[in-house]
């Protein structure tokens, strides 16, 4: 990897630190998510997914409400990989400049939801690892996260219909949206 490729993937990694720390106080809205998102649309799917490890790993491990669980904290990390992937997948089939359309704008919030989905129900899986609930127990533990659920769904849904094209654009402005090789994903 390259100095210029490795500062970027590091700078991405801060952010992913930086962002989640900025909004943990505020339940089930961050923008972790779609920072991880971004890095794999610009960076490729292989730099995407180190920004999920690393950055998630980093953040989840000296968070100031504790560290996870290992099987939690695997679900956290390998999730905002998995998010990376996509984020590198959606890049790869994106062509185009970004532009301020209803179907773009639907395309990002659905990449939001199924972003948020992914970690959410990885999450659940790794909770429910290390709780020892019955499934009677979890089905309940389930119904009583509904409310924090969505509003998960819908914010993320919501910063990636439209923050995110925003950046997006800028960074294609900017140049940085680039042609990616085989090399870089």
């Amino acid at each position: 990897m390259k100095t210029y490729d490795l500062t970027i993937t590091a700078v991405f990694i801060a952010l992913v630190v930086t962002l989640g720390y900025a909004f943990i106080f505020i339940p089930n809205v961050e923008a972790v998510t779609a920072t991880i998102f971004i890095s794999g649309f610009l960076l490729g799917k292989k730099r995407g997914a180190i920004v999920g490890l690393l950055g998630e790993f980093i953040y989840a491990s000296i968070n100031p409400y504790g560290v996870s669980m290992p099987p939690l904290l695997a679900a956290q990390v390998g999730s905002m990989g998995l998010i990376g992937l996509l984020g590198g997948f959606a890049g790869n089939r994106f062509k185009g400049k970004i532009t301020f359309k209803a179907l773009l704008l639907l395309r990002f919030a659905l990449w939001g939801i199924l972003s948020t989905l992914i970690f959410d129900v990885a999450t659940c899986i790794g909770f429910f690892a290390v709780a020892g609930f019955s499934p009677r127990q979890m089905l309940a533990n389930l119904a009583l996260g509904l409310p924090f659920y969505a509003v998960h769904l819908i914010s993320n849904a919501a910063i990636f219909a439209s923050v995110v094209p925003v950046l997006l654009r800028v960074a294609s402005e900017r140049g940085l949206l680039r042609k990616r090789t085989e090399h870089d994903n």
